[in-house]
C-alpha cells in the first residue's frame, strides 16, 4: 500500500493517535505515583521524548523489520484497540449512555471503523483535520474552572523517592503510546518536507502542552484523596461548571472525545492494515471483515471477564518493548549489517 503525505499530517495523525487513546485516563495513574511532583515528572519524560523522536528521526531509514515482528506489532496495536474500545464503553456508560449495552456502543465504532478503512488511504490520513475546530474548544470550557483551582494543592514539592519517580515516569511515557507509529509512517512523508530538529521541538511542546495543562487543572481542582474515587477527572471538572447556552458541558465534551476516540481506532486500524497486503483485493476486504469481528468481540469479552486493569498493564509494559527496545534492537543490528555490507 503506497500513499504519500505531508509534513503536518504526518504529524497531526501522531498527535491523534496518542492523544486519543490516553488523554482522559493518563492523569490519575501519574498522580496516585508521583503525587503533587507529578507535574515535574511529566515535564521530565516530555525531555526524554523528545531526544527519542530525535533518535527515531535519525535513524528511521535503518528501521526494516521482518514479517514475524510485523505481526508482533500488529497484535501489539490490536490490543491497544480492544483496550481502548472497552475503556470508550467503560467511560460512556458512566457519564453518558448508562442504560446501554456495551455491544451496541461498540459496535457503532467498530462499523465505523471498518467503513472509513476501506475508503482511499488519503481519505483516512485526513480524518483528523476534522478535529482541528474542536480541540481550542476543549480548553476554553476548561478555563472556566479556574476561579475553583486551589493553587497550593501543587506543594508539597521533591518529596517522592528514587522508587516513585521511575513509577512515575513509566506513567508519564503511558501519555506517549504509539510514538513507533513515527517510524512506520515517516517513510511516506513527501521527500520535498524535510522534518529538522524545529519541527521536532514544535511537536513535542504542542502535545506536551496539551497534556501538561490538564494534568495541572487536575492536581489544583482536587486533592490527592479526592482523586482516589473520581474515575475521568477531567469529565468531571466539565460536568461541575454552569454555563448558560449548554446544560451539560461535560456531554459536550464527551461527543468530541467519541468523534476523537473513532479517529483514533480507524488510524490505528489503518496500520494494522497496512502489513496484511499492499493492495486492496476481494482478500484485503475479508481479512478486514475479519479484524472488526475481533475488535467488535475482544473489547466485550475483556469488559466481561473484568480484564481492563490487565490489559493495561500489558500496553504499558508493551509500550517500552515496541517503542523503545525493539526499535533499538532493529536499528543497530540494519547498521552493522550495513557496515559489513560496505566492508565487503
Amino acid at each position: 500500500m503506497k500513499f504519500f503525505i505531508s509534513k503536518n499530517q504526518f504529524f497531526l495523525g501522531l498527535f491523534v493517535v496518542q492523544t486519543g487513546s490516553v488523554f482522559i485516563s493518563f492523569q490519575t495513574p501519574l498522580i496516585e505515583a508521583a503525587s503533587q511532583d507529578a507535574w515535574i515528572v511529566f515535564i521530565v519524560c516530555c525531555v526524554i521524548q523528545f531526544i527519542q523522536l530525535y533518535l527515531y528521526e535519525r535513524y528511521y531509514s535503518y528501521f526494516k523489520i521482518n514479517k514475524f515482528l510485523q505481526w508482533m506489532y500488529s497484535a501489539y496495536w490490536l490490543l491497544l484497540v480492544v483496550t481502548f474500545l472497552a475503556y470508550i464503553q467503560k467511560s460512556l456508560s458512566v457519564w453518558a449512555f448508562p442504560l446501554t449495552p456495551p455491544s451496541v456502543i461498540i459496535g457503532a465504532v467498530v462499523l465505523l471503523s471498518f467503513y472509513a478503512n476501506i475508503s482511499r488511504p488519503e481519505s483516512v490520513m485526513n480524518l483528523g483535520v476534522l478535529l482541528l475546530p474542536l480541540f481550542p474548544l476543549i480548553f476554553i470550557f476548561l478555563s472556566l474552572a479556574t476561579p475553583d483551582l486551589v493553587w497550593t494543592n501543587v506543594f508539597p514539592m521533591g518529596n517522592i523517592t528514587l522508587k516513585e519517580w521511575g513509577i512515575g515516569l513509566k506513567e508519564a511515557k503511558f501519555a506517549f503510546i504509539g510514538t513507533e507509529l513515527y517510524l512506520f509512517y515517516r517513510t511516506f512523508v513527501l521527500k520535498s518536507e524535510k522534518i529538522d530538529v524545529k519541527s521536532l521541538m514544535k511537536f513535542i511542546l504542542t502535545i506536551s502542552t496539551f497534556y501538561f495543562i490538564t494534568l495541572v487543572f487536575i492536581l489544583m481542582f482536587f486533592s490527592l484523596e479526592e482523586l482516589k474515587i473520581i474515575p475521568e477527572p477531567l469529565v468531571y471538572i466539565l460536568k461541575s461548571q454552569e454555563v448558560t447556552f449548554i446544560e451539560r458541558l461535560d456531554l459536550f465534551f464527551i461527543f468530541i472525545w467519541m468523534a476523537w476516540s473513532i479517529i483514533t481506532v480507524v488510524y490505528l486500524i489503518f496500520t494494522i492494515s497496512m502489513f496484511m497486503k499492499k493492495a486492496i483485493t476481494k482478500t484485503m476486504t475479508i481479512k478486514k471483515v475479519i479484524l472488526h469481528a475481533l475488535l467488535f468481540v475482544l473489547p466485550l469479552i475483556i469488559i466481561a471477564q473484568e480484564l481492563f486493569n490487565i490489559t493495561r498493564d500489558l500496553l504499558i509494559y508493551g509500550h517500552f518493548l515496541f517503542s523503545m527496545i525493539i526499535p533499538l534492537f532493529v536499528i543497530v543490528i540494519n547498521m552493522w549489517r550495513g557496515k559489513n555490507a560496505e566492508k565487503a
